[in-house]
């Protein structure tokens, strides 16, 4: 049972069920590492017993050569439940508190879990400044950005990407940023080729996305809805992880009316959703998770697809969302109730510590 933790105070002390299917595959990748050992040193012996071979030299090496194949295997286990094991820094949680409305609007139990896979992303994947620094209020947006999307998949893995490069202004389709000349009007981007498992955002557009909560554009969540799109080894528009084969048909009609709908003039759908369908998909996954309430009200069939497709029933949170939405972004003085949930001062808690 997942206790009712609302503090970052008393963070969990042992994993949560994020870390089942890592541990899973990380025993059988050990079980089927030490038994090949096993059986090749065992075949080996037996090619060497008509010689006469140094049996025992032969045996330490095999038993050797088995504990380090184990525990390589399980290096990745025992770092994340050391991430997880760690304290929630308190300067995170006072960023989830003032810009992530999706955050403040979740049940004390999905906060915890938002909590560890948050540590899990930030303490997995590099976030690198190219001309700007990394702060606190960065790396936890970007963080948000991933875990949003994938928050109806409690074993989800971000194995489609390594490393978050963080630039300071738009740039290119030659990664040239403003000032350098050129026309520089991209916010972010999933890298291919070269730049594979690495994605690129721009610090303005990051913050203000989280900022600007009821806009319908969140640059970070686009990109990461991209990497959900590319589950299925293809960015296509069509989110094989969240839709079921006999979903993919109903899926494309819907897609085809609804960017028929945008270039007609019919609809408050941004209309860089018309340039393929990777990027409607992307494009609408903001709207769904930045203004679900008006989603639901103005395109009900595409709200109901797309929880479906994020397996995320926003629907019962509207009341939620629309509440944290219309506070806005909150700010803490001194004497505010800390936003860490402990019920002390904001000056006597998570101040103090920063």
């Amino acid at each position: 049972m997942t206790p009712n933790i609302e503090s970052a105070d008393n963070p969990p002390t042992k994993p949560s069920r994020l870390g089942t299917a890592v541990e899973r595959h990380a025993m059988i990748m050990a079980a089927v590492s030490v038994a090949l050992i096993l059986v090749s040193g065992i075949l080996v012996m037996i090619a060497l017993r008509p010689t006469g071979g140094p049996r025992l030299t032969i045996i330490l090496i095999i038993a050797a050569g088995a504990w380090l194949a184990w525990s390589r295997s399980l290096r990745k286990v025992r770092r994340r439940k050391k991430i997880l094991a760690a304290p929630f820094p308190v300067e995170w949680e006072t960023v989830l508190q003032r810009d992530v409305a999706f955050f403040r609007a979740l049940s004390a139990a999905d906060k915890l879990r938002f909590r560890n896979e948050l540590k899990i992303f930030l303490g997995e994947k590099m976030i690198t400044g190219i001309r700007t620094d990394i702060d606190t209020r960065t790396r936890v947006l970007v963080g948000a950005s991933a875990v949003i999307p994938i928050f109806g998949f409690p074993q989800w893995e971000w194995d489609q990407i390594n490393e978050v490069l963080v630039y300071p202004a738009r740039f290119d389709h030659d990664y040239s940023l403003a000032g350098d000349g050129g026309h520089q009007n991209i916010l972010g981007m999933v890298g291919t080729g070269a730049m594979n498992r690495i994605m690129i955002l721009v610090k303005p557009d990051l913050i203000q996305g989280f900022k600007n909560a009821g806009d319908k554009r969140n640059v970070g969540v686009h990109e990461f809805a991209h990497l959900v799109d590319k589950s299925d080894g293809v960015i296509d528009g069509i989110p094989a992880v969240g839709l079921s084969r006999e979903a993919a048909g109903p899926w494309i009609e819907l897609v085809r009316r609804k960017m028929q709908e945008i270039s007609d003039r019919e609809s408050d759908i941004n209309k860089y959703a018309l340039t393929n369908e990777a990027e409607f998909f992307s494009v609408v996954s903001e709207y769904f998770f930045e203004r679900p309430d008006l989603m639901e009200r103005k395109h009900p069939e595409l709200f109901s697809m797309m929880q479906k497709v994020f397996r995320q029933d926003l629907k019962s949170r509207l009341q939620d969302i629309r509440r944290e939405m219309s506070t806005g972004k909150k700010k803490f003085g001194r004497n505010s109730p800390c936003p860490c949930g402990s019920g002390k001062k904001y000056k006597k808690c998570c101040l103090s510590k920063m």
